[in-house]
């Protein structure tokens, strides 16, 4: 029965928090495997099913999070956690970022979003815009990058938590109100988070959509690696 259970690695250097996240998962029918170093990490990714991995920003930092991101593949997604200071530049934009005092329910709802959402490619390649003014639910944002079928956002004075799976988006400048389906939400950086969203737009949206895409200014070349 156990081995049916989803396994998610727990790098997490703390004993205390670690302890904790492994309880959590525990409650919630997970299967928690710990690791206590990279070598850990890069071993147990290549060798087991997991399906995910939580890890403390510390022991997996910036000069290991491309290596880690490749070893993980494109459909297991990778939940950071640290210190508000903590957060680096070149954090995955497609990561999850979780806060400390770490909370169960913001825990396992990151969790729970992160492996419902996996980190899925694009079908087409995205195109830089000069961050176009938008809005995410009535919140101020900005577009980053387009593609036919989904958006990268930095929406202003937001947090990943509040983020809903599924939200508005408006660009007044080309009447753009379409669906967008939450997919990744990164670490904010300066007072804004940046996250990516799959269109859904119904059919009136869509013909609004495309027109944005061929009118749309471009901020620099087109992009088909996923970062």
């Amino acid at each position: 029965m156990s081995e049916k259970r989803i396994k998610i690695g727990v790098a997490c250097p703390i004993p205390g928090e670690r302890a904790a996240f492994l309880e959590w998962l525990k409650v919630d029918e997970y299967a928690a495997v710990p690791m206590l170093d990279i070598d850990a990490i890069g071993r147990d990714l290549n060798t087991r099913p997991i399906e995910a991995l939580i890890a403390d920003v510390k022991l997996v930092p910036a000069a290991d999070l491309a290596r880690v991101v490749k070893t993980l593949g494109p459909n297991r997604p990778l939940i950071l956690v640290g210190n508000p200071e903590d957060a680096i530049e070149d954090v995955p934009r497609d990561a999850t970022w979780i806060d400390r005092p770490v909370t169960k329910e913001n825990f396992m709802l990151s969790i729970q979003l992160a492996l419902a959402e996996g980190r899925p490619a694009r079908r087409s390649p995205r195109r830089i815009v000069p961050q176009l003014p938008s809005s995410v639910d009535g919140v101020s944002s900005k577009i980053v990058d387009v593609s036919n079928e989904g958006v990268r956002l930095e929406v202003s004075g937001a947090s990943p938590s509040i983020l809903p799976p599924y939200f508005t988006l408006r660009v007044p400048g080309f009447g753009v109100s379409t669906k967008v389906k939450r997919v990744w939400v990164a670490a904010p950086k300066k007072g804004t988070v940046c996250c990516g969203g799959i269109i859904e737009p119904k059919t009136g949206a869509a013909v609004a959509w495309n027109n944005f895409l061929q009118n749309a200014p471009l901020g620099g070349t087109a992009i088909t690696a996923i970062n």
